[in-house]
Parts: C-alpha cells; structure tokens; sequence
C-alpha cells in the first residue's frame, strides 16, 4: 500500500508520466459540443433567411459569386432578414470558428504526439478561422456599401472558397497528426 502511494506520487510529480501536459478530455468534449451546437444553430439561422430571400446566400457558395449576385441577394434582403444574417455573422459563426480552431488544436495536441507538423496543423485550423471571420466583414462590407464594387466582391468570393479549403485542411490536419502520431510512435513495429 505505501508503495502504491510512492508511485502515485512520483506520478503526479512528473508531468510526463500523468499526460498532463496533454489537455484533458474534457476540454476536448466542451469544444465538441459548442462546435456542434453553434454550427447547427447557424447553419439553421442562415438557412432561414436564404429560405426567406430564395436563393443562396454567398456564405454557402463553395465555387464563389460574383456582383451581380451579392447585388441581387442585396435588394431581397429586407431589415430583419439583415439583422438575421448579421446575428449569424457576428454571433454563431464567430462561436463556432473559436470552438472549432481551438477543438482541431486541442485534438492535434492530445492525439498527435510529438511530430513537428503539429505547429502548422495548428496554423490550419487558426488561418481557417481568420478567414472565416474576414470573409463575414467582407460580406457584411459588400452589403452595407452603397455601390458594390467587383473588387470587393472578388476578394470577398475568394475568401468564401478558400473558407471551404482550409476547414477540409483543417480536418485533413488532424486526421493525417493521428496517423503520423500511429506510424511513427516508439516501439510499434
């Protein structure tokens, strides 16, 4: 039994032997969670207001948009559909962007060992969040502006794509740490 004891000490004084310096699963489940539940609650909030406009909204527009259509989506939005869209843009996306980067890092940091991609599967998921963020205020830009210009929207379709891009990276980043993490751990063979 003090033997017992002795061990578990000497544990709890050795971060390496606890993993604790690996976040706790329960980090991970709350980041789970919010991710879910804030995507869903957007993305049915945005579903919302495209059903009210009836035709798709840039957001969800994996191959781009041009003027002519922000400008025709634009003139369909009236001042509470606005208001709804800002909430998705401003409140739902931005919940979901953090808890999401901060899931993929914690999830590449639990299961991803010691490789040293680890620090650019992190930049993936941060950049796909910066991204996101910066393509909702060129939206939000493009629609408040009096005269849509195509520049604005050019940049603001461009980061709508690679929006898309960098959340399958950021997936494909954590998958491809865990299999680094399998492959290349000590003493498999």
């Amino acid at each position: 039994m003090a033997d017992t004891r002795r061990d578990r000490r000497r544990n709890v004084d050795n971060p390496e032997r606890t993993g604790s310096r690996r976040p706790a699963a329960w980090l991970i489940i709350a980041a789970a969670a919010v991710s879910v539940v804030s995507l869903a609650l957007g993305w049915l909030q945005l579903q919302s207001v495209q059903q009210a406009v009836g035709i798709q909204l840039p957001d969800t527009m994996i191959g781009g948009y041009d003027a002519g259509y922000v400008e025709s989506v634009r003139r369909l939005l009236d001042a509470p559909l606005v208001e709804r869209y800002q909430s998705v843009h401003y409140f739902w996306d931005l919940v979901f962007l953090v808890a999401f980067a901060a899931l993929i890092i914690l999830l590449v940091r639990r299961f991803g060992g010691q490789t040293p991609l680890r620090w650019p599967f992190y930049a993936v998921a941060v950049l796909y969040a910066a991204v996101d963020i910066a393509e909702n205020l060129a939206l939000e830009a493009a629609f408040a502006s009096p005269d849509i210009s195509s520049s604005e929207v050019d940049f603001a379709s461009f980061l709508t794509t690679a929006k898309f891009v960098l959340f399958a990276a950021a997936i494909l980043a954590f998958a491809l740490s865990f299999m680094l993490n399998r492959t290349t751990e000590p003493g498999r063979d």
